[in-house]
């Protein structure tokens, strides 16, 4: 969470993460390293996270994109589409196991921060994220028509300790994504914790 958002980046990153996305769904891992070692820091594990916030992004901003970097998207998104109507089991098990991973390392930020407040609002950035990351799952097994009353029960109880940390404020990302995560739905991207 950088104060810039690079369109092409993340185009790149969702490019390779379909690319493997079927390994990914058979394999055992639930966080998947992807691309060569030189550019293994740069590029996040795999995870349908971290594949549908990029989806989300790059839906949301099309009309920002090339025509061809558009041609691209929709290759991408079609593989994705492909990848989990034709394992949709193994799809629905990794989004049920990666939301109470994110939200329990959630949970040891908040422990961190009542030992330390004063170090939590330069962390907050990742757990903004990760919080992000559990909503688009969250979204997209709606949409799927997959059952998310357990795991968003989770995420509520995570979202009580997450108010209680809070001050509202600006927009945390990039302004270039404002317009994709509405205050309503993403509440905790504007604001951060106490600094004191």
């Amino acid at each position: 969470m950088s104060a810039k958002y690079e369109l092409a980046r993340d185009l790149s990153q969702l490019e390779r993460m379909t690319e493997y996305l079927t390994d990914y769904l058979l394999g055992d891992a639930l966080y998947m390293p992807v691309g060569a070692a030189r550019s293994v820091s740069t590029m996040p594990q795999l995870t349908l996270g971290a594949l549908l916030l990029r989806c989300r992004r790059l839906s949301e901003l099309r009309s920002s994109l090339k025509r061809a970097q558009a041609a691209r998207l929709d290759a991408a998104l079609a593989q994705h589409e492909q990848a989990q109507a034709e394992w949709t089991l193994h799809y629905k098990k990794k989004l049920k196991l990666e939301v109470p991973s994110r939200l329990k390392v959630m949970l040891a930020f908040f422990a961190d921060c009542r030992e330390s407040p004063r170090d939590c609002a330069p962390a907050y950035p990742v757990e903004a994220l990760r919080r992000t990351l559990v909503q688009e799952i969250l979204l997209a097994m709606d949409e799927f028509g997959y059952d998310s009353s357990e795991l968003a029960a989770s995420a509520q109880q995570t979202d009580v300790e997450l108010r209680r940390l809070l001050r509202a404020g600006d927009f945390i990302w990039s302004q270039r994504l404002e317009a994709v995560y509405p205050r309503e739905g993403f509440w905790w991207l504007y604001g951060s914790p106490a600094t004191s």
